[in-house]
């Protein structure tokens, strides 16, 4: 991550929140205070910046609030200005985090719309598991912390939101199955599932060209079968 002249992500996500109050979304974990200033917003991602490297480094447990400050570079006093305890940087982090991933998503279907429902789930496919791999050390740490820490209403936002993602990507194909709504659940289950619990179990260094390989053909097999059109019927 990047400390330049970008907002941090915590800006980014303030920004939205008025976008996703419209649409009914849960806004993200609560901050004590917005950072705004320029100095106020480089140290607020000097802090989730520390929490990454920290967190991969040396697990989640074992991470400490003065550690953390230690390696940003603020004062003890900086962090409470912005986060309740550790819990709160953490939910913070995997919300922005994950709210990223689908947000670039969302660009790359939008990109794809009016081309085959394969190109479509292809170029979804690319986006979602080239972000992940690029960095899979941040990746791997955050799917394990996810189970740790995520409340069910967070889990339930997160995968309606992923969810949506892929209905409104199907519907945007040339040739959308019927039943979209399950379509969508079906790929967002097998696409996030296998990708999330791939760098659980072989860790940061996963098979990329298997992992690859398996989620095209498995979702390439599922396209198959809505154009038999059994996906969702009853």
């Amino acid at each position: 991550m990047s400390l330049g002249n970008k907002s941090p992500p915590g800006v980014r996500l303030a920004r939205g929140a008025l976008a996703r109050a419209a649409e009914g979304a849960p806004p993200p974990p609560a901050v004590r205070r917005r950072p705004r200033q320029s100095r106020a917003q480089a140290s607020a991602q000097a802090l989730q910046d520390a929490f990454v490297r920290v967190l991969i480094e040396r697990g989640y447990a074992r991470t400490t609030i003065r550690e953390l400050v230690g390696v940003a570079g603020v004062g003890v006093g900086t962090f409470y200005d912005y986060f309740g305890n550790k819990h709160a940087l953490a939910a913070f982090w995997i919300h922005q985090r994950v709210q990223a991933l689908e947000a670039a998503v969302r660009e790359a279907a939008a990109a794809a719309a009016g081309r085959s429902l394969a190109d479509v789930v292809d170029a979804v496919l690319a986006v979602q598991l080239g972000t992940v791999l690029q960095a899979a050390p941040e990746w791997a740490a955050l799917f394990l912390l996810e189970r740790q820490i995520s409340s069910i209403d967070a889990f339930r936002s997160h995968y309606g939101n992923w969810v949506q993602m892929w209905q409104s990507a199907l519907l945007g194909a040339a040739d959308p199955p019927q039943d979209a709504a399950a379509a969508a659940r079906m790929l967002h289950a097998i696409s996030y599932g296998w990708i999330s619990q791939s760098l659980l179990a072989h860790g940061p260094g996963v098979d990329a060209q298997a992992l690859r390989a398996g989620l095209v053909q498995a979702l390439h097999a599922v396209l198959g079968t809505l154009e038999r059109g059994n996906i969702g019927r009853k």
